[in-house]
């Protein structure tokens, strides 16, 4: 009996342990993201507000990086900011900024599934001066937002990427189709018309000759 009792509690046991296994939280850090940077210096900083309700002055450069969580932010991108390099020093146009804009796509460990990492890319982004950081993204950049608003694609990398849509094929085929009804439609009645013109003018000289 008593063995009975111990074999019970055992397997009680093993079902406990696979639901709280099963229950237990995904950790964060095993999604990438796309993480929104500012210079700080030569250094990135992650930005403490959205890119919809930032600023950049003119001379800022900002960055964004896909990949996982490292501790609270995301990872930042592998060139150090560097307006120079990127925007020259040329003075920007009256009523206008200018914002140097790295894009780095990340590891292709990282990459969403079927997905690879295009090589990092550098931009001058010449925006009006109240730009936001939404604006400056978007002049340099294709960026795709989820329904929170977030991005969470860029040039058509990322969760939510959406791939241009293929050139339809199937209207060209629809036409030739219509069009080579039509002709043959054309050539019927055509013949018919022929047959027809010919059967009166045969009956016409049959009566001639009587």
């Amino acid at each position: 009996m008593l063995k009975v009792r111990s074999g019970v509690a055992a397997v009680a046991a093993l079902v406990f342990g696979l639901v709280l296994a099963l229950s237990a939280p995904v950790s964060a850090d095993t999604t990438a993201f796309w993480g929104y940077w500012q210079a700080d210096g030569s250094h990135w900083a992650f930005a403490k507000t959205g890119p919809a309700t930032a600023h950049p002055k003119d001379g800022a450069v900002e960055g964004w990086r896909f990949a996982k969580a490292s501790g609270n932010t995301g990872t930042p991108p592998h060139a150090r900011p560097d307006f120079t390099a990127v925007c020259g020093s040329a003075p920007a146009p009256a009523g206008s900024k200018r914002v140097a804009v790295v894009l780095d796509y990340g590891e292709p460990a990282e990459a969403p599934s079927g997905a690879t990492p295009p090589a990092a890319k550098t931009a001058c982004a010449i925006v009006a001066k109240d730009a936001t950081g939404s604006d400056v993204l978007a002049k340099v950049a294709r960026p795709q937002a989820d329904k929170s608003g977030l991005i969470c694609a860029i040039d058509a990398f990322g969760p939510c990427a959406k791939a241009a849509p293929a050139p339809s094929s199937s209207a060209a085929p629809a036409k030739h189709k219509r069009s080579a009804g039509s002709t043959a439609l054309t050539i019927g009645v055509g013949l018919v018309l022929v047959l027809a013109a010919g059967g009166s003018m045969m009956a016409v000289r049959r009566r001639a000759n009587q």
